[in-house]
């Protein structure tokens, strides 16, 4: 190698680095397409096409720099919290906060009290926006930016009821100790589940905060993808009356929600 080729970097050198980067993108993208569930090793090289040392190594990459996890128990892989601060970085200028952003604020308007825009973002749901209604006692009990798993609060807890009964069970195995947490058996989670599905929306009752109540919904965003919107307030405005009233408002919100990104999308 010449002097000037040193300097410059060998062009066998760049090629090789380009195709390492391709190769760990594309088992990134693998990993991502599977996160819900997870992915083994073998799963990866049959859709790589890698050697086992070459994939091997490439994903420990990613799993050291925090892009994916790997779970101890399975040996599955899953995202990690670099992947999903990306994609939250992302929606930021997400085009469904654009889309509902007149829906929130006709909610807050409505019912005085505050709104939510929840995205699932795998395990979790992701706050994308909060519009405070003109009552002067808040429950903030979700922050913007902030991430929750899945059936902990009013959004979440629809999000979840929108996942089959399979996906649930094995979101439960994988928290089992976060929900435990929160005060969530199996069996509480899936009663909850039921009960949003049966009425067609969330309601809790200091399920997150003492003193906190609310009601959500959620809707499909694109195929397969789903947000929600919640209101939260003080339980003393969020008696079971007043919680049926505000879930008409945010179904009826929902149900426009979803034609207008169906429209959009065509």
């Amino acid at each position: 190698m010449t002097k000037n080729q040193a300097a410059k970097g060998s062009p066998e050198t760049g090629v090789a680095g380009t195709q390492s980067l391709s190769r760990a993108l594309a088992l990134l993208k693998c990993i991502g397409a599977a996160h819900e569930r997870g992915i083994e090793l073998a799963e990866l090289l049959a859709a790589t096409g890698l050697d086992r040392s070459t994939a091997f190594r490439l994903v420990s990459g990613l799993v050291h720099a925090g892009f994916v996890e790997r779970e101890a128990d399975t040996k599955k892989y899953r995202l990690g919290i670099e992947s999903m601060q990306l994609g939250l970085t992302a929606m930021s200028r997400a085009p469904v906060l654009v889309s509902c952003r007149p829906m929130l604020q006709s909610l807050a308007r409505q019912t005085e009290d505050t709104v939510f825009l929840v995205i699932r973002n795998g395990d979790y749901g992701h706050c994308l926006h909060m519009e405070e209604g003109s009552y002067p006692i808040k429950a903030h009990t979700l922050m913007v930016g902030s991430l929750r798993l899945l059936g902990i609060g009013t959004a979440g807890l629809a999000l979840l009821a929108r996942l089959p009964d399979a996906e649930i069970d094995a979101l439960y195995r994988r928290h089992r100790d976060e929900y435990d947490a929160a005060g969530l058996t199996r069996l509480r989670l899936l009663e909850l589940v039921e009960r949003t599905r049966r009425q067609g929306y969330s309601e809790s009752e200091n399920l997150v905060t003492a003193g906190a109540g609310g009601v959500g919904a959620a809707f499909e965003i694109s195929q397969g993808q789903y947000a929600a919107l919640s209101v939260a307030s003080v339980m003393s405005r969020m008696n079971k009356t007043r919680r049926t009233w505000v879930a008409g408002l945010v179904q009826e919100e929902v149900r426009k929600a979803e034609m207008q990104l169906r429209a959009a999308q065509r």
